[in-house]
């Protein structure tokens, strides 16, 4: 017994030293998305337009494919996006797939900022709100993508 709690103490502390808890970094988001554009870009070209909700130019990314009509657990979706007539991202919105989570699973947080030189902050905005809309594409696994 004792051995079994050293030993998921360890894997404890080492979730923490490698960030997968996610500790913001230094641009405000969190550590589970760095590294998100060397992930698969699911749209062949930039979304434009879009929801009052997620404005401007975007891209998806997924950390992991879809197996079947489904993402696997663990998965993380980050979406960015432009806003028109600026170069730099004001928008991070971000599906992580939690194994017991409600809503299929996903959980969701969304990051913003309004200049290239602030940290991105995080909207605090029920979870619910973004369940109820992404409900819309319960047959794509709550994601919303046009190819």
């Amino acid at each position: 017994m004792t051995r079994y709690i050293a030993l998921a103490l360890a894997a404890t502390l080492a979730c923490f030293a490698s960030g997968a808890a996610g500790r913001p970094a230094k641009d405000g988001l969190p550590s589970y998305v760095d590294s998100y554009s060397a992930w698969t870009k699911v749209n062949r070209k930039p979304i434009a337009g879009g929801s009052p909700a997620h404005a401007g130019t975007k891209n998806v990314y997924v950390s992991k494919r879809q197996r079947g009509t489904r993402y696997p657990v663990g998965t993380i979706v980050v979406k960015t996006a432009t806003q028109p007539g600026r170069r730099w991202l004001s928008l991070v919105a971000t599906m992580r797939r939690i194994k017991g989570a409600a809503n299929g699973g996903w959980r969701w947080e969304e990051f913003t900022r309004s200049s290239s030189s602030q940290r991105f902050s995080k909207i605090d905005f029920p979870e619910s709100g973004c369940a109820a809309c992404h409900m819309q594409a319960k047959s794509n696994d709550y994601v919303f993508t046009r190819r």
